[in-house]
């Protein structure tokens, strides 16, 4: 009960109840989903970060950029939506974020119209007037991106509109932006400044001024493409698989596995730090031959826990992802290996 009472006192309600906001659609399926915004006001004013919104039959919800937020909403067939009892919770953030979602919040509040215009969910209020423009979450690049001509060169877009990744030789940061018809900026790309080689060096250079040039963007199965105010493509990414990071074996947390995005693996077997390559899809998983080790000797159930442990990533054809967790499976579909999140 004392837990119950803790997360209601960190919540704060936005609105009362707004009855108020309603939303008319041709069709009220089109609503349904995960959205993102794109664009506030008449001007589509981008926003910084991430902004979510999932409607379904009967509640919203969403990130803000700070807070998560919630409500009851009733689409109804005639295309309807009615918001009500919209609240967040309460954690503070950068004062550019929060003046952000507040205005989104004073946004939401004032919508009494929306449409649905070349698959974006436009919101207005009493007088017509653009409030919020939204695209379907799924035409947004959002997560870790691996360059296509280079695996080692990697981009990251993250929810509070900051950007990183790994060029050829140094790590990078900055922030970006999207805005409506497809469009992406970036702005204060910034580096760590170790030297390389001539020709990584150029490469790097090279990666930087296309960053710098990108002004919009097309997803294509699975492939970012980033182009320039006349629509070439500078830059193409594939979208990391979902294995890479760091995994704790289910069974022995002492053992790890880390996918890194430019095919390398490594961590620490029963005994022994090991490492080596491998390739994978979003589901499909290969290990290389290359895998090596320290020569450390254990105990005689440590060493056959380790010979297990290397025989399941040697036979290792697929994987999936369920509820967190990660399962390595052989060409027959028999698990080899569970991992947890580190």
């Amino acid at each position: 009960m004392k837990h119950t009472t803790l997360v209601f006192l960190a919540l704060v309600i936005i609105g009362a109840v707004i009855c108020a906001a309603g939303c008319i659609s041709p069709a009220s399926e089109n609503l349904k989903g995960n959205w993102v915004l794109i664009g506030s006001g008449s001007d589509d004013k981008p926003s910084t970060g991430i902004i979510t919104l999932n409607i379904t039959d009967s509640n919203i919800s969403g990130n803000s950029g700070v807070n998560t937020y919630f409500g009851s909403a009733t689409v109804g067939s005639d295309g309807k939506l009615i918001i009500s009892d919209l609240g967040s919770t309460k954690m503070a953030g950068p004062a550019n974020l929060m003046m952000q979602e507040q205005e989104y919040y004073n946004a939401l509040k004032n919508v009494t119209g929306c449409k649905i215009i070349d698959g974006n969910l436009v919101m207005t209020d009493s007088n017509g007037k653009t409030l919020l423009t939204f695209a379907d979450a799924a035409t947004i690049p959002t997560g870790s991106w691996i360059l296509e001509n280079n695996t080692a060169v990697t981009i990251n877009f993250l929810s509070d509109g900051t950007v990183n990744g790994r060029a050829p030789v140094n790590s990078y940061f900055g922030t970006y932006t999207f805005s409506g018809n497809n469009g992406l900026a970036f702005s204060g790309i910034g580096s760590t400044l170790i030297a390389g080689e001539e020709q990584p060096m150029l490469e790097e250079s090279a990666f930087f001024a296309a960053l710098n040039n990108v002004s919009g963007y097309k997803l294509d199965n699975g492939t970012l493409l980033l182009t320039d105010n006349g629509g070439n493509v500078i830059l193409t990414f594939k979208e990391t698989p979902a294995i890479v990071g760091k995994w704790l074996l289910a069974s022995d947390k002492n053992v790890t596995v880390i996918f890194n995005a430019d095919g390398s693996l490594g961590g620490q077997a029963p005994v022994n730090v090991y490492g080596g390559s491998y390739t994978a899809t979003n589901t499909t998983l290969s290990i290389g031959d290359d895998i090596i080790s320290t020569m450390m000797a254990g105990t005689e159930e440590q060493m056959q826990a380790e010979s297990a442990f290397f025989s399941g990533l040697k036979d290792a054809a697929g994987y999936s992802i369920i509820d967190s967790n990660l399962i390595i499976t052989d060409k027959d579909g028999k698990q080899l290996l569970i991992f947890v999140p580190a």
